[in-house]
């Protein structure tokens, strides 16, 4: 091989490492270099607003994650990241075993949300983003969260990373840079073991009221 050759491959596959690494820009630093210490608003928690895109499995419009009462697969994504892109064919297949035993979707008990960040790496449109839906396979909700107050709150700096929360936004589990699919299935039975655990809020309440008789 020659030199020319292995240049341009070792050029190509830092590129790619490239695409899933967290941008260092992206920190918590204003523009001008000074670091935002100041006694600012309080992080947002919980659920949030996810601006969603017409494509395979989505609807334009919004959504919040978590969903009310139900569990959510959260991905991280991004896109010119070959490892985001190869996650998204192992994500179909872990939703497509759920499927077999749950209610899967966006109203069942569990549901599958990818989504970008376009503060760092590619900033697609939504056209852009539809066509590399469709490029690679995903059938469930994706969109784009503007701000990245969703990446920010669960502490996202690597892609791909996948979590599964439960209806109160809490992680039950994690991975970054890629996993198997049978992993994703127990971490998502995780969630929703706790998520039938939880007491339900009109039950407390109505103890609550009862007490106070």
């Amino acid at each position: 091989m020659g030199l020319r050759r292995r240049t341009l491959l070792v050029v190509a596959g830092a590129s790619a490492v490239a695409g899933c690494l967290e941008d260092d820009a992206a920190d918590d630093s204003d523009p001008d270099g000074s670091d935002d210490d100041g006694g600012g608003d309080e992080p947002e928690s919980p659920p949030f607003e996810l601006r969603t895109v017409d494509a395979p499995g989505s609807e334009a419009g919004t959504t919040t994650v978590p969903g009310e009462g139900q569990v959510t697969f959260l991905n991280p994504t991004r896109t010119l990241c070959p490892t985001s892109e190869g996650l998204i064919e192992t994500i179909g297949d872990a939703r497509a075993d759920l499927e077999s035993r749950y209610d899967v979707g966006p109203d069942g008990d569990v549901r599958f949300v990818s989504m970008v960040d376009p503060r760092s790496g590619p900033n697609p449109s939504e056209e852009e983003l539809a066509d590399w839906w469709v490029e690679h396979g995903g059938e469930w909700t994706v969109g784009i969260d503007e701000d990245g107050t969703i990446n920010d709150y669960y502490e996202v700096n690597g892609f791909p990373t996948v979590l599964a929360l439960d209806a109160d936004g809490e992680v039950h589990w994690r991975d970054t840079g890629g996993t198997g699919a049978s992993n994703m299935v127990t971490g998502i039975e995780r969630a929703l073991e706790a998520e039938s655990e939880a007491p339900d809020p009109e039950d407390a309440s109505d103890d609550a009221n009862e007490s106070t008789e």
